[in-house]
């Protein structure tokens, strides 16, 4: 039979670990750095008129529609939800993760997700047009435009070996630091304006971050899943 001075020992060995895993999220474990100082919300609810309001999906602008669908279902595992063709060379494909379970671990048929898709999360609409063969892919450079897709997986090296099998473009290799380039060139950080501390700072909470390119040029961001 455990003891009373057993399982205390216990419990302080595990309640650090579970506070841990609760706080889950770099930013929480060291918003206090001098040269970040993070600040969180206020917490306030929402205004009650927009509540059911839900960012249903990012839509994005490819010249090549057979190289953007075999990447995003191939590699990164989205699923077709339809195609709706406009033109012989313009359509609107809208991609998605099965919204069935945590992360959508929960397998749904195309039919399924596509009656559910205004009451889904996370969806990525890819606006196809043969025009845009002569457009340079955007990038946020001068802090305006669309910035990156945002990705929580179970294991971000695993994601990352997996974009080199595919030739992914790898900007930024998990456990790699942040530089000032990177803020530069994607996040519309101008010259000087942060401090080699605040990029330092930046590398130590995103060290696991990956960063990489889909084949028209968009940044994609990947994050570890909390425990």
């Amino acid at each position: 039979m455990v003891s009373l001075l057993q399982l205390f020992s216990i419990t302080l060995v595990i309640l650090p670990r579970l506070t841990q895993a609760c706080l889950g999220h770099a930013l929480l474990q060291k918003r206090q750095l001098p040269g970040l100082n993070i600040t969180l919300g206020n917490s306030d609810p929402q205004p009650p008129a927009t509540v059911g309001y839900n960012l249903n999906h990012l839509a994005i602008a490819v010249p090549n529609l057979t190289a953007s669908m075999d990447f995003y279902v191939n590699a990164l595992g989205f699923r077709e939800m339809f195609t709706l063709p406009i033109t012989e060379t313009n359509s609107f494909t809208y991609l998605a993760y099965p919204q069935g379970g945590r992360n959508g671990t929960g397998y749904q048929t195309a039919e399924e997700m596509t009656r559910q898709k205004n009451n889904a999360e996370g969806l990525l609409e890819i606006v196809y047009s043969e025009s845009n063969n002569n457009a340079a892919a955007p990038h946020p450079s001068n802090g305006l435009g669309f910035s990156h897709l945002g990705f929580i997986v179970p294991s971000v090296t695993d994601t990352q070996s997996r974009l080199e099998n595919f030739k992914a473009t790898i900007v930024k290799r998990s456990g790699e630091p942040f530089t000032e380039e990177i803020l530069q060139k994607y996040f519309g950080v101008q010259a000087g304006q942060v401090s080699q501390q605040q990029v330092a700072e930046l590398g130590d909470i995103f060290t696991s971050l990956l960063l990489a390119l889909d084949p028209t040029g968009y940044l994609l961001e990947f994050q570890q899943q909390d425990p």
